[in-house]
């Protein structure tokens, strides 16, 4: 296989620290925990809507992300199909268990959020069929879409940091 994962870059840039939760820090090996004071009412301000999302299983969804995106990437160097069949069906499941739950608060990061997972979405099913066939366009386009992917999952983490932050000021 040619084409190189972006899944690394991925995996790096999942780390959000979400200072507005009283210092805590959410990553996908330590999701956030929820309390009574992280959860509004329905007419909490946005940036505690992003809040109350991330610590009700949004960070725990970056979390089962970025751990696929890494395992993709870690069978894709050096190249074992049986392992990436099964990396590309987790990450396949994980896309559609993040499609299924509840919206994000923000209108523009849910507009990058559908992106992302539409995009990795495409990326797990070419993977899965480069895996079972090694076809090598699917494997470029696992690459491509992961790439898109990827460039939407950063923004959006860039984007809920920066809507934390804010409401700390």
């Amino acid at each position: 296989m040619r084409a190189r994962t972006a899944a690394a870059a991925a995996s790096a840039a999942l780390v959000l620290t979400l200072s507005g939760c009283g210092g805590t820090k959410a990553t996908p090996e330590e999701p956030a925990t929820t309390s009574a004071s992280d959860s509004p009412s329905a007419s909490a301000d946005p940036a505690a809507k992003v809040r109350a999302w991330a610590n009700t299983g949004g960070t725990d969804t970056l979390g089962a992300l970025s751990k696929s995106l890494g395992q993709v990437d870690k069978d894709s160097h050096p190249v074992d199909l049986a392992a990436l069949q099964t990396s590309c069906a987790q990450l396949t499941a994980d896309v559609e268990a993040a499609q299924g739950e509840a919206p994000m608060p923000d209108e523009t990061l849910a507009k990058r959020w559908k992106l992302a997972l539409d995009h990795l979405g495409k990326s797990a099913s070419a993977c899965t069929i480069g895996a079972a066939s090694e076809d090598q366009a699917s494997f470029d386009l696992m690459s491509a879409e992961m790439s898109i992917g990827n460039s939407h999952l950063n923004a959006v983490v860039k984007r809920i940091n920066e809507i934390t932050a804010s409401s700390d000021s």
